[in-house]
């Protein structure tokens, strides 16, 4: 079957009904935007990214039954994706969570370190390996949840100790993202965003997490099924917060509001220099940089992934459920 055939009533089995007609069409415009990836879902990851609530998991998986057997969704196991003529999807999803669990053993060595450091509050992972898939270039991304006032000198002090004990390589320690406990609603409320969140992974501080989560209820208007408990997760170590406190405390013989206020200005300074034919609007949205923010997203690859999925979506002929 032609990937660039639209889901129709005429393509639909004759024996469907009406919701599962419905039923089918979102799930198809959720499995299009892992599509980007080759990305399969499992059963619950698509109950939980459903884009209604009116059934239960029980009634959802089985409905997938009947949906599976339609033109445009496949199903291998428990993965589904969308029909290209073969199943190597799954294959491929396999053979990514292999890979992601040898990185995350990587990323709980890093986690035990950046925790440690002075006014670090919360340590997620995010990105490819917060969806439990990996290859050989994949990064371990994190997202740093600091004290409010502090975010940058927390940035510079493990920024510092990348460049200097890890050579500046950032595969283990990708710091693309920092967020202050003051600041933890998104003002950027779209699919990308929500969909990011909801996979992000706490490996220290379970409890800011969902404090993270609560703060961007909005979410549920995308995801209304959505709940942690329906995603792959890892381990969580809140310890370790001894050698942090020690370290905080010499901060309490320094200027410290005016060292990160410095620090702020700085970076704000390089950003514009580094890239001056960026315009402001891009810049601010791929360099956010706030006293309560930063945010490093080069080559403004949310925008992309976005555009992506508006073409895909075209391409099969679907909207997603408003």
């Amino acid at each position: 079957m032609p990937v660039t055939a639209a889901l129709t009533e005429v393509d639909v089995a004759p024996d469907f009904s009406p919701e599962t007609v419905e039923m089918e069409r979102n799930v198809l415009t959720t499995l299009l935007y892992y599509d980007i990836w080759r990305h399969p879902l499992t059963t619950r990851e698509l109950f939980a990214f459903h884009p209604t609530n009116s059934l239960t998991l029980e009634e959802f998986k089985k409905q997938l039954d009947a949906i599976a057997r339609g033109p445009s969704i496949q199903t291998d196991g428990d993965y589904y994706f969308v029909r290209r003529g073969s199943d190597a999807a799954s294959e491929l999803r396999k053979k990514r969570e292999r890979a992601a669990a040898a990185l995350w053993r990587m990323a709980h060595v890093s986690a035990a370190i950046i925790k440690r450091f002075p006014f670090v509050r919360g340590v997620f992972v995010s990105g490819d390996l917060s969806k439990n898939s990996a290859d050989k270039n994949s990064d371990i991304d994190f997202v740093i949840l600091t004290a409010p006032g502090r975010l940058w000198i927390c940035r510079a002090c493990l920024i510092l100790f990348k460049k200097i004990f890890l050579l500046n390589r950032k595969k283990y320690f990708c710091l693309n993202y920092f967020l202050s406990t003051d600041n933890l609603a998104q003002e950027n409320r779209n699919f990308f965003i929500a969909t990011e969140l909801a996979h992000l992974k706490p490996l220290h501080n379970r409890r800011l997490y969902l404090d993270l989560l609560a703060a961007n209820s909005w979410m549920k208007d995308l995801f209304p099924n959505f709940d942690p408990s329906l995603m792959f997760s890892t381990r969580c170590n809140d310890r370790g917060r001894i050698i942090r406190t020690l370290l905080e405390l010499g901060f309490r013989l320094l200027p410290a509001d005016r060292i990160d206020d410095f620090l702020h200005q700085t970076m704000q300074r390089i950003w514009a220099r580094r890239y001056p034919h960026v315009d402001p609007v891009t810049r601010e949205r791929i360099f956010r940089s706030t006293k309560r923010e930063s945010r490093t997203f080069v080559g403004d690859f949310q925008q992309k992934i976005l555009a992506g999925y508006m073409l895909k979506l075209a391409e099969f002929g679907v909207e997603r459920a408003r």
